[in-house]
């Protein structure tokens, strides 16, 4: 019964993908509901798939709750929605829990702009995104996209620029301001665009100005990270400023620690290490 239960779980989440993907020109929101299904799950998994507060066990059931079925849910930077949980942001109590139990796998935690559910990380690149602004930031990723006429007249692969909305993979998890968190894009990416957005009630609008930064690269060769310039709104007071990273207060002023391809790449008890030792 309890397998058949998780069954039903897992196949209504699959249903679900085509309105909580990671392609959308904006946010799908949370969905509450399903992210009340996916906490019950995880709580059984964490019960019965293993010895209690087992580490290896925690991580395999958090490595599906938070790496799939949160995503899909459109949640990972909601707060949590248990009535047992501690109402953090599901992005913070998955870095708690992958330092915690130094659990393999960090990408648990990322943002998968690659696929809908877990990160694949040989058929994806992992850039850190350091937002250090105070907008949400979206991602556009051009795909290798060749020439239309010469291709069909002439079988030329001459591979042209993304240049309406429509021409790119647009992932709609966006990313928050003050949050440092790694991202997996397709290993086909050409290049990306990441827009400034600002939200409100809910909404989402992408602005012109600042203008969208363009970044190049193949599936070899990417930057080691993006940052948004700091300015005055990247001063930091405490831990909890900091999504996905921790307050460095060795700099004047205090600003978050950024992330590195470092800590991504090393088991969870690295995740918060310092990136410039």
């Amino acid at each position: 019964c309890d397998l058949l239960i998780r069954i039903f779980i897992l196949l209504f989440m699959i249903l679900k993908v085509y309105m909580y993907g990671y392609l959308g020109v904006y946010p799908t929101g949370c969905d509450v509901e399903a992210a009340s299904q996916c906490e019950a799950d995880y709580l059984n998994c964490k019960l019965y798939d293993g010895p209690a507060n087992d580490p290896v066990t925690v991580c395999k059931c958090s490595e599906v709750f938070y790496g799939e079925c949160i995503r899909l849910a459109g949640c990972l930077t909601s707060t949590e929605v248990g009535q047992l949980s501690n109402h953090q942001i599901y992005m913070a109590a998955c870095i708690d829990i992958l330092i915690a139990n130094d659990c393999p796998s960090p990408l648990m935690c990322a943002i998968n702009c690659a696929s809908d559910g877990q990160i694949d990380s040989v058929e994806s690149k992992v850039i850190p995104f350091n937002n250090y602004g105070q907008y949400y930031l979206r991602i556009k990723i051009c795909l290798r996209k060749v020439h239309p006429l010469k291709f069909s007249r002439y079988s030329i692969i001459d591979v042209v620029a993304c240049n309406q909305l429509a021409d790119f993979s647009v992932c709609n998890r966006f990313i928050p301001p003050l949050t440092f968190v790694p991202v997996a894009l397709p290993l086909n990416t050409t290049y990306i665009e990441v827009d400034s957005c600002i939200e409100s009630n809910g909404n989402y609008t992408c602005l012109s100005s600042p203008a969208s930064v363009r970044i190049y690269g193949n599936n070899l060769l990417f930057p080691s990270s993006f940052d948004v310039a700091q300015t005055n709104v990247s001063i930091c007071e405490s831990n909890s400023d900091c999504l996905g990273s921790f307050c460095d207060f060795h700099s004047r002023p205090p600003v978050c620690s950024p992330k590195s391809i470092r800590q991504v790449e090393q088991s969870g008890k690295y995740y918060f290490t310092d990136p410039f030792d």
